[in-house]
């Protein structure tokens, strides 16, 4: 290959490695707690469990650790085949206790109304997992509570979907003292056997088999004051959120983060910053801001996310036409011109190169 790529590729990172290295993403050590303690009402031991998802009990054992989501995922499918309750995350998170989450709940609790306690939650989700995103967003008298896997976009699992908002919908009906019902639900699993539990817990109407993790809640109940508000203690408790993230391996490096997510959207045919934004739960201009405060623009960003996927492409033997559809450029043309740009060769003579 010639040297001039060759000093490119080193400078860019492996970014479909991070979009498909499930081993990089980890949850909190918390949650697998919470369903070992689930399981014993049903009669399952932790260690019946443990042994059944392949899940040692170090994993575990520290509250502030954490796990791989493969790991989380065998952990909700034992617990569900091994109590046969098929609504088991549902349930655990109806009967969650307050305070089981922290620093997150009582943040929470302190927010001044709903409105303010879940956009600083979606702030801090990443506190829990560097795996999922939450985002807050208005349309009309309607606020939008989105769940989203930046990595797949398409695959969501049931019991998180249904563990996450329960356990949301349940904390904000606590700290209100009013019970409080979603207008309607929007989930992309497939629609459970039985929907009556949906009905009694929730109380809101679910459309499965959509295309975004959603739940609306009205204006109305999105500005009641919490009665335990305290502002002061609200930015204390935030700040010292933020600061856990940076310190954890959570706090995934911000780049990385932002590359491994375009990298994802990239192959599900959405490169826009609105929509990056929102997966990252933040707006556009402040996503921009961060950004550029490493001294990179969300163009350059994306540059290198199509450079790194063309190379790959071109080197499993895609053909210019398909790489440039794939990338998202208008056409050919325009893509043998990005890639000159970036390479100082057309794209036929790089893949003679790498050949050579």
């Amino acid at each position: 290959m010639a040297g001039y790529v060759s000093q490119i590729e080193l400078k860019i990172p492996a970014l479909h490695d991070w979009c498909e290295d499930m081993g990089s993403q980890r949850v909190t050590a918390i949650t697998p707690g919470i369903i070992a303690g689930a399981c014993e009402r049903y009669g399952i031991s932790q260690e019946s469990l443990l042994l059944d998802a392949g899940v040692s009990i170090d994993s575990i054992s520290s509250p502030s650790g954490q796990i791989p989501l493969e790991k989380m995922h065998s952990l909700w499918e034992s617990a569900m085949r091994l109590t046969g309750d098929d609504m088991f995350a549902l349930h655990t998170s109806e009967r969650l206790p307050f305070g089981a989450y922290r620093l997150l709940d009582y943040l929470m609790a302190a927010s001044s109304t709903p409105c303010d306690a879940l956009m600083r939650s979606s702030r801090c989700f990443g506190s829990m997992n560097n795996t999922f995103r939450l985002s807050l967003d208005w349309h009309r008298d309607m606020a939008y509570l989105e769940l989203h896997n930046p990595s797949d976009p398409k695959y969501m699992p049931r019991s998180y979907i249904e563990y996450i908002f329960t356990n949301y919908l349940m904390r904000l009906r606590m700290v209100t003292k009013v019970p409080l019902k979603p207008v309607e639900m929007y989930v992309t699993c497939e629609v459970p056997k039985s929907t009556a539990e949906y009905d009694r817990v929730l109380g809101a109407r679910v459309r499965f088999r959509q295309t975004v993790n959603r739940m609306v809640l009205p204006r109305s109940l999105m500005e009641i004051r919490h009665p335990f508000a305290d502002p002061e203690l609200c930015e204390l408790l935030e700040n010292h959120v933020r600061q856990k993230m940076k310190d954890s391996v959570f706090g995934e490096d911000f780049l990385a983060c932002v590359y491994r997510v375009l990298a994802a959207n990239m192959k599900a045919g959405d490169v826009t910053l609105v929509s990056l934004a929102r997966q990252l739960g933040k707006s556009s201009r402040s996503l921009q801001r961060e950004i550029q405060s490493y001294g990179l623009s969300f163009r350059e960003m994306l540059d290198r996310v199509r450079q790194e996927r063309a190379f790959f492409l071109l080197r499993n033997g895609q053909s210019i036409n398909e790489v440039a559809w794939e990338l998202r450029f208008s056409d050919a043309s325009a893509f043998c011109h990005a890639f000159r740009r970036w390479t100082g060769q057309s794209p036929q003579q790089f893949k003679e190169n790498d050949e050579a």
